[in-house]
This record gives structure tokens, C-alpha cells and sequence, in this order.
């Protein structure tokens, strides 16, 4: 928590992303539990909305590299918050609750093809490179607190305040992220973007969308890495999935304990994000690759139990390993990548990582009574130990540095 002391460009991009992404949770839960209650069958309807737009972000990821990050972050929040307060004008009309939902849904993921290309970019911006790791595991923070936070106290506010009070919070967050990101923007100034290595001038939109594409086999490992990545997130989109039904069927334990089990993980996932820090001294290419690794084994130890205290714990412990990896491994991208290219690189990724979200769930489906139920834990595993594998194989040993003292380096 020191680096919100420390840089208040950061504090203030941390602060409001946690208060946005809470108003988001807020809203996630209220619309869809007016969905299943009224229209159950538009909830399909709901989660495309969610996720194709997301998709988009390989295209975000070329605006962030021909503009000013700061203010597309800006601007995407003010104008999600026009569309939340449409919203609660459209209310007005009968019938129109759903309707309106559903498009705020696909709205809100629109503006995540732009800003988390953005935050990719920016967070480097913002703190000192040997505070890089700490920061992108703080900031990781947000969006598991939020969702905590959020979630929890989104069932409580339908219930005592109502779905127009919940609009209303929303579009406060979304003001509220807009008024940080404002005074962000006057304590950091924006860095003077240059073209990458042998990169042509900069041309049209399509352009430097196919040379993002050409750029990426130039960087070492990072094309390797992600059919791993991506494969990892949709086996475990899958295996949480299937999640509620593992612990009923294979722990024998009730509805308690699937919270408390579930709650593990993700209190591991915040006790990773907030140590990240620590490793600031080991080498982050090494550090990773044993993140990674650890994980694979304690996924294995919980696919082999049938206590649920047992497998508690190793999902705490996997949750934190995960932290710690997901952050570093993330460090590592973004000191490979050249500034001039981290928009469209990350917009890339982020689109992937999307687009096998909705594709896990679905696998969890078709597959749920064909293929034994430790199949998505069985590759959770093995995509944790690839990606060890990887990162040691792959990614250069001298990752940790800037792409620029590593082109001093190369060059001396």
C-alpha cells in the first residue's frame, strides 16, 4: 500500500478505478437479478452483451497508441456515464427496464476495449520501473475488492433502495472515476509517444492494426505465451464453472461450504496481489515461473482431495500463487513490449482472454456430464506448468529490464 503514498497519479487512478468498478458490480447484480426474475431467457442475451463488445479491444488497443491514454480513460468514463444516466431517463418509459439493461451491459464492456489497453500503457507511466510489479498486483486489487465489495452489497441494495437508487450509484461511479483520472492528468504529465524500431510512420487505422499484428513476432516470447495464457483463462472459466457442482458432488459439502471454499481462492487471489512487492529484489522472470508452477501443483492436490477443509486450503494457496504470477507475468509483458506498441499488443491479448471466457463456460456445459469433472483442473494444471515452462524457455533472461536498457545492452 506504500505506492499509493508514494505516487499520487497512481493513488488517484487507484481510487477511482476501485470506486468504478464497485458502481459496475453494483450494477452487474442488480441487472441480472431483474433479468432472471422477469425474463430469464434474455440472461443469454446478457452475457453476450458483456463479452463480444470486450472482444473489441484489439481495436481499442490502436486508438490507445495513437492518443493520449489519459484522456481516453476520460473520456470512456464520462461517457459510460451519460449512457447510465439515459438509462435512468429511458426508465420512464413501461416495459423498457430490460432493454435498457442489457444495452448499459454491452456499453460498459465497449469502454473495457478501451480502458484496459489504457491502464496497460499508463500504470508504467505512473510509478518508478522497480515499483512496476507492486503496482500491477495493487492494481489488480481493484477489481477483486470491487467485485467483493460490490457484489455483496448489490443484493442488500435492490432490496433497500431499489433499481433506480442502483442506477444512480453506478452513475456516480462512473463520475467519481472521471473526477480521478482528472486529477490524475494534472499530476502526471503525458509521455511523449515515439514510433517503434523500424516501425513505418504512422499511417491509417488499418495500418498500424496489421503492424501491430507483424510486431508481435518480434517479441520474444510473448507470442508464445499466449496460447498458453489463453488456454489457462478458458480452463479456468470452465473449472469455476462447473465449481458449485464439483463441491456437491466429489466434496460432498452444502451450500456453505462452496461459499467459504470459493471465498479461499479469492482471498488467496487478494493475499498474492498484495505481496507481489515483496518480490521486488528476486528476479521477476524467475518468481513467475515458480508462481505458475506452484499453482499447477496445489490445482493437482485439490483435484485429488475430498475434504473441504483440505481443499480450502490449497485453493488459498493456489489463489495467492496465481496473484503473485498473473502480476509478475504482466510486468514482464509490458517491459517487453516498446511503448509505441503496448496499446495494440495488450488490446490483442485482452481480446483473446475475452474471447475464451464465454467459450469456457459453454465447454463446462456440453462437457459436464461426458468428460470426468477434474478435466478442467487437469488443464488448469498443465497451462500452469506450460507457462513455467515457457516463461524460463522463452522469455529472456534479461525480461526484468526496460526495453531500452535492453537495446543499450544489445548494442554495447
Amino acid at each position: 500500500m506504500g505506492l499509493l503514498g508514494k505516487y499520487s497519479g497512481f493513488r488517484a487512478l487507484w481510487t477511482g478505478q476501485l470506486l468504478s468498478q464497485m458502481g459496475n458490480a453494483l450494477f452487474l447484480i442488480m441487472g441480472l437479478w431483474e433479468i432472471q426474475l422477469r425474463q430469464p431467457v434474455l440472461l443469454a442475451g446478457a452475457g453476450l452483451a458483456m463479452t463480444i463488445p470486450a472482444g473489441l479491444a484489439v481495436f481499442g488497443g490502436v486508438y490507445v497508441d495513437r492518443m493520449d491514454p489519459r484522456r481516453l480513460m476520460l473520456w470512456t468514463d464520462v461517457l459510460r456515464g451519460v449512457a447510465v444516466a439515459l438509462g435512468l431517463v429511458a426508465l420512464m418509459v413501461p416495459g423498457s427496464l430490460m432493454a435498457v439493461i442489457i444495452a448499459l451491459l454491452g456499453i460498459n464492456s465497449l469502454g473495457y476495449a478501451l480502458f484496459q489497453p489504457s491502464e496497460s500503457v499508463l500504470i508504467p507511466w505512473l510509478v518508478a520501473p522497480e515499483d512496476l510489479a507492486g503496482a500491477n498486483g495493487l492494481y489488480s486489487l481493484t477489481a477483486q475488492l470491487a467485485s467483493t465489495v460490490g457484489s455483496a452489497l448489490g443484493g442488500a441494495a435492490i432490496v433497500a433502495l431499489g433499481v433506480t437508487v442502483v442506477f444512480g450509484m453506478d452513475l456516480a461511479s462512473f463520475w467519481l472515476s472521471a473526477l480521478a483520472i482528472l486529477l490524475m492528468m494534472r499530476t502526471v504529465a503525458a509521455r511523449p509517444r515515439t514510433q517503434a524500431t523500424g516501425e513505418a510512420p504512422r499511417a491509417g487505422f488499418w495500418h498500424e492494426l496489421t503492424s501491430g499484428f507483424q510486431s508481435l513476432k518480434t517479441l520474444p516470447g510473448l507470442i508464445q505465451l499466449m496460447p498458453i495464457a489463453v488456454a489457462a483463462n478458458f480452463a479456468g472459466v470452465a473449472a469455476f464453472t462447473m465449481f458449485p457442482y464439483w463441491v456437491r458432488t466429489e466434496l460432498h459439502a452444502g451450500a456453505l461450504s462452496y461459499g467459504l471454499i470459493d471465498a479461499s481462492f479469492a482471498a488467496g487471489l487478494v493475499l498474492g496481489s498484495l505481496s507481489v512487492g515483496a518480490f521486488r529484489r528476486w528476479p521477476i522472470r524467475s518468481v513467475s515461473a515458480v508462481a505458475f508452477g506452484l499453482q499447477a501443483l496445489l490445482l493437482g492436490a485439490f483435484a485429488l482431495t475430498s475434504a473441504p477443509i483440505w481443499a480450502g486450503g490449497w485453493l488459498f494457496v493456489a489463489g495467492a500463487s496465481n496473484g503473485v504470477g498473473n502480476a509478475l507475468l504482466f510486468t514482464l509483458f509490458q517491459r517487453l513490449v516498446p511503448d509505441a506498441l503496448r496499446g495494440r499488443v495488450f488490446g490483442m491479448l485482452f481480446s483473446l482472454i475475452t474471447m475464451a471466457n464465454p467459450l469456457g463456460a459453454l465447454a463446462a456445459g456440453v462437457f459436464l456430464h461426458v468428460l470426468p469433472l477434474w478435466w478442467a483442473w487437469a488443464l488448469m494444471a498443465v497451462t500452469g506448468l506450460g507457462l513455467t515452462a515457457g516463461i524460463l524457455v522463452w522469455m529472456p533472461k534479461n525480461a526484468d529490464e526496460a526495453p531500452d536498457a535492453r537495446a543499450a545492452a544489445a548494442g554495447a
